[in-house]
């Protein structure tokens, strides 16, 4: 199965909630004039808001709630969208990412499992305890999976949406200079290590406290597409197909060996 994949690399001004909203609807409404538009868009990390921690109160909202209405009216009967706001549940924030269907409808939710301290998530928000897969049923059921910038240092979060039949995960970022090599390494492994797609939206331009770099990027391990440092915005297309040889010929999810990975801190 072929996809067309819709990368949204873009600067955000940070706290100009109705500034960076708009930007994001116009680029969707760009999107879908397209005459291959894309099956599934995905945004940067807060690209809402960016890193406007200390206005959390006054920047949060429910989901599904305005943002993802307001995006529905755009994306409806045309693609899936994956972006993440700040989430407010009763008196808990969250960095939570949302899977909008071709209905319209919030289809899947995932809150940060791993807070970035020194950009100051942890003063602020609530860690997620869930590591979800999510399918979508206007392709037969595919299972994709999310992450979020930080959580990409952690292999054991992949490890599971691997093994729970993720064919693609996607992790919008937030990811800073001067950390590109970093980024792309890790980019590279989280695909190679677990026979999937990665695909990993980053943010541009300056920030309160970092600058960022962009360099957006999906791959396999083995095909590679990615942006440069600029606001960019490009349909890729990637086939899902690819990924069977890959796992027939180097079969490692069978070959692990989990009866010697526990381990138990001595004391």
């Amino acid at each position: 199965m072929k996809l067309n994949i819709g990368i949204i690399q873009m600067e955000i001004v940070e706290g100009d909630k109705e500034k960076n909203l708009n930007n994001a609807l116009k680029t969707l409404n760009s999107l879908s004039k397209l005459d291959n538009p894309p099956d599934i868009v995905c945004f940067p990390e807060l690209f809402s808001t960016g890193y406007d921690l200390e206005n959390v109160k006054s920047q949060a909202e429910q989901i599904p709630g305005k943002t993802t209405k307001e995006i529905s009216l755009i994306s409806k009967n045309k693609f899936i969208v994956i972006g993440t706001i700040i989430e407010r549940d009763n008196d808990k924030f969250y960095n939570c990412a949302f899977i909008l269907s071709k209905k319209g409808k919030v289809v899947g939710k995932y809150r940060k499992v791993h807070l970035f301290a020194p950009m100051f998530e942890t003063d602020y928000l609530t860690a997620g305890n869930n590591i979800n897969t999510f399918e979508l049923s206007e392709f037969n059921n595919l299972k994709v999976g999310i992450a979020i910038c930080y959580d990409l240092r952690f292999p054991e979060l992949f490890r599971m949406l691997a093994l729970q039949g993720s064919q693609i995960v996607f992790i919008p970022s937030e990811f800073p200079k001067p950390r590109r090599k970093i980024w792309k390494t890790l980019l590279h492994a989280r695909a190679i290590e677990n026979q999937f797609f990665v695909v990993g939206v980053n943010r541009v331009g300056p920030g309160k406290s970092d600058d960022f770099f962009g360099y957006s990027m999906i791959t396999n391990g083995d095909y590679v597409e990615h942006l440069g440092e600029n606001e960019e915005i490009k349909v890729v297309s990637i086939d899902l197909n690819s990924l069977a040889p890959i796992r027939k010929k180097l079969p490692l999810l069978k070959d692990r060996r989990t009866d010697l990975y526990e381990f138990h801190e001595k004391r």
